[in-house]
């Protein structure tokens, strides 16, 4: 399974829909986890329709011009059975096709204030023990620096995650 993921700091300009594009048509991701789309659900299905035909996706929408959360799937590969969200987490219980083996997937865009960090954690703990049965597939953008040198964006860049099937373990 492979799976890529990448806060896009906005999905306005042609030149990230060029570059989204591209390294999705490289890297032939099953799955596709977008944080910080910045734009309205109206305007990334229009762009859906243009720059990804293959996959089917769920977004949770921008609050204004911050935040939002896209993520998208390969439909021969997964189903989905079941959705939660929330503001800063968006996550698919999904079936790999063929396959009685059911999986969590979340795409999570960790909000800035402590209050909010707070209550996302006991949301993401409260679905671990809900969905204790399943793997759970975690990624995205926590807004989280393990040293200051990595504050001001050092690391921005789309990130490929290549996994091998069935090795996932619930945490």
């Amino acid at each position: 399974m492979k799976i890529t993921t990448w806060n896009i700091k906005g999905l306005g300009s042609r030149r990230k829909h060029r570059n989204l594009s591209n390294k999705i048509k490289e890297e032939k991701p099953d799955i596709v986890f977008i944080q910080e789309i910045k734009c309205s659900v109206e305007n990334v299905r229009e762009k859906h329709r243009k720059w990804i035909k293959r996959y089917e996706y769920l977004e949770v929408k921008a609050n204004k011009f911050f935040g939002g959360i896209l993520t998208l799937w390969d439909p021969q590969k997964f189903g989905m059975l079941d959705t939660e969200a929330s503001r800063h987490h968006l996550s698919l219980i999904s079936q790999l096709v063929g396959d009685r083996q059911c999986y969590m997937i979340t795409n999570v865009y960790h909000p800035q204030p402590v209050e909010e960090k707070l209550r996302l954690i006991t949301t993401l703990e409260d679905m671990k023990k809900r969905y204790q049965a399943l793997p759970w597939i975690l990624r995205g953008d926590f807004n989280m620096i393990k040293s200051l040198t990595r504050r001001k964006g050092e690391l921005e860049h789309l990130v490929g995650i290549q996994l091998p099937s069935r090795t996932f373990s619930p945490i």
